[in-house]
This record gives C-alpha cells, sequence and structure tokens, in this order.
C-alpha cells in the first residue's frame, strides 16, 4: 500500500500527464492504428447494451452522487468510467450511440480537466477504490487503461455495490506483450540508466570524459531517444563547467523533472498483465460477477494492443 506521500507523488505526476496534451500520447503511443482499434472496441460494447429506457440491470440513482437508489426504466443508460482520464473511452461509446441515450460519469484519480468534446460528469481526484456513489448507480462499466492501476480487489468490491445487478462492465487493459507497453518500458529503462548511481557520480565529480562515455553508450542502446540524446549533449558541458555545488543543483532538478514521467512509467510497467498471469489477475472480477469474454485486441499484423475483458454483475 502507498504512503501518503507517494500517492500524493502520484496523483501529481497523473495531473501532470492529462493536463499536457503531448504527454497524453505516451499512454498509447500515438499510434493512429492502435486509437482506431480502441474506438472499434467501445463501438462494439455499445451496440450490447440495451436501447435507452431498457436498462440492463434493474433501477438505481442517477450516478450523480449519494442519493437512495431508483427505477431506470425509462432514463438513460448509466455508465462508469473507471480512470477516465480525459474521457477517451467514453467518447468512442457516445460516437458509437450518436450521442444518445447515455448518461456518463467519470472518475479518476487525478485532477484532470474537464473534457472539451465529450458529455461527461467528471468527478476528479476520486480513487477507484472510493466511488462515492448509491448502490445499483449505474447500468454499465467501462475502463480503457485505468481499471489495472488501481487495488483491483477494492475496486472490484466498490464496483459490486454500484452497479445494478446483471449491469454489464468492459475493460481495455495494459498486455505486457503491447507495443503501448514495451516502448514505455523502453522508455523507463532509458531514464533509470540515466538516472543510475554510476550516472550520478560521474556528474557530482566533474568527470566529464567518463559521464560522456556512459551518455554516448547509453544513446547506442536507445537510439533515436531525444530526452537521450538531449543529455548527452548538455550533461558533459555542465560537468565540465559548474563548481560541485551547481553540479549538485542540476542534478536535483534534473531528477525531479524526470520524477512524474518515472512514476507513471513504473506504474504502467507493474500494472500490465501478461498472459501467464491472467487467470489469477481476474480474480477480482470473478468475485464482482461472471467475466463472459476475455481476449485480445490486436494490430492489423497481429501484435496485441491489450486485454479486452467484459462480463456482468452478479443478478
Amino acid at each position: 500500500m502507498r504512503t501518503r506521500p507517494e500517492r500524493s507523488r502520484a496523483q501529481d505526476a497523473w495531473t501532470a500527464l492529462w493536463r499536457d496534451p503531448q504527454s497524453r500520447l505516451a499512454c498509447i503511443g500515438g499510434a493512429p492504428e492502435i486509437a482506431a482499434a480502441l474506438r472499434a472496441r467501445w463501438a462494439a460494447f455499445a451496440a450490447t447494451l440495451p436501447p435507452c429506457g431498457g436498462s440492463s440491470g434493474g433501477g438505481g440513482s442517477s450516478g450523480g452522487g449519494n442519493s437512495s437508489s431508483s427505477s431506470n426504466s425509462s432514463g438513460p443508460i448509466r455508465v462508469l468510467d473507471l480512470g477516465c482520464g480525459v474521457g477517451a473511452a467514453s467518447g468512442a461509446l457516445l460516437a458509437a450511440r450518436g450521442g444518445r441515450d447515455l448518461a456518463l460519469t467519470g472518475i479518476d484519480f487525478a485532477d484532470v480537466p474537464a473534457p472539451r468534446d465529450v458529455a461527461l460528469t467528471l468527478i476528479p481526484g476520486t480513487p477507484m477504490e472510493s466511488m462515492p456513489f448509491a448502490p445499483a448507480s449505474f447500468d454499465a462499466a467501462i475502463s480503457q487503461f485505468g481499471f489495472e492501476y488501481s487495488r483491483t480487489h477494492k475496486t472490484a468490491h466498490r464496483l459490486a455495490r454500484v452497479l445494478a445487478p446483471a449491469a454489464r462492465f468492459a475493460f481495455v487493459v495494459h498486455h505486457a506483450q503491447s507495443s503501448v507497453v514495451a516502448t514505455n518500458r523502453a522508455r523507463l529503462n532509458a531514464i533509470l540508466a540515466a538516472l543510475a548511481p554510476a550516472m550520478r557520480d560521474a556528474f557530482l565529480a566533474g568527470q566529464a570524459f567518463a559521464l560522456d562515455a556512459k551518455l554516448q553508450a547509453l544513446r547506442l542502446g536507445h537510439p533515436g531517444d531525444a530526452l537521450v540524446d538531449e543529455l548527452a549533449r548538455i550533461l558533459p558541458l555542465r560537468a565540465r563547467a559548474a563548481d560541485a555545488s551547481a553540479r549538485a543543483a542540476a542534478w536535483h532538478a534534473l531528477e525531479a523533472s524526470l520524477s512524474p514521467e518515472l512514476t507513471i512509467l513504473e506504474a504502467m510497467d507493474s500494472c500490465c498483465v501478461a498472459p501467464a498471469e491472467l487467470e489469477g489477475w481476474l480474480g477480482p472480477l470473478r468475485q464482482l460477477g461472471a467475466v463472459a469474454a476475455v481476449s485480445v485486441l490486436r494490430k492489423a499484423d497481429g501484435a496485441p494492443i491489450a486485454w479486452c475483458i467484459e462480463g456482468r454483475r452478479s443478478a
């Protein structure tokens, strides 16, 4: 379990990610093919939802708070988006339904900005393990690269409470063998190598030639990485020019600037699901209800993108 300072650092890191439009692309590698496959996945799930007024799971309040549950037989389909970010999954769901008959509520641990183009009731700063909603508040739950970052046992337990009986759920989860994870893992390894003790010690000691040799080796191992290229250009120069106190301050600033990205990359690396881990990882969801389908979303060349998991809350 994270300590309070660790939770605060993680929340700050995710908030910085979602507030920077360029860095958001890191989550899916900025790849149009992957984005298109995800939209198609949500369109397929949207088609399984009942028409407006045909709630799959019985009564419940609207998803906006702690009011007591009531019938939803004639209202819109109430969907909870877990770890919603800026609403990519909700937006795809809305587009597939023609922008009608859905009442979408999103929660996210980060202080995410309200999406401009998605009709999503956003509740930022809300861990998935909390879910401040009345029982049976939602007819469906979705998550795109969100659920796996939570304490899944506790999240599944809370989800069982806020979903209506027989409500559907659909999660897209990081696959450990996907190109998304591979790209971000390579970036993680590059940052860890750049901040390694041997690199730090050479810089702090002003050993410019030794530092340059280490950085050139790092460039060979991570060709085309803009961060590594920039560090290889700047750090030897600063090691030569700065005095000891200035070098220490510069290294501290470097660590601080890379800390948010490092936090997110380490989280993805630890939360992605390998094929050998899948059955055990599904345990909390099987306690929530029936896991009806587990499949792999793939690129055109067959390479995995993500796990797709669908099911229903117990009736």
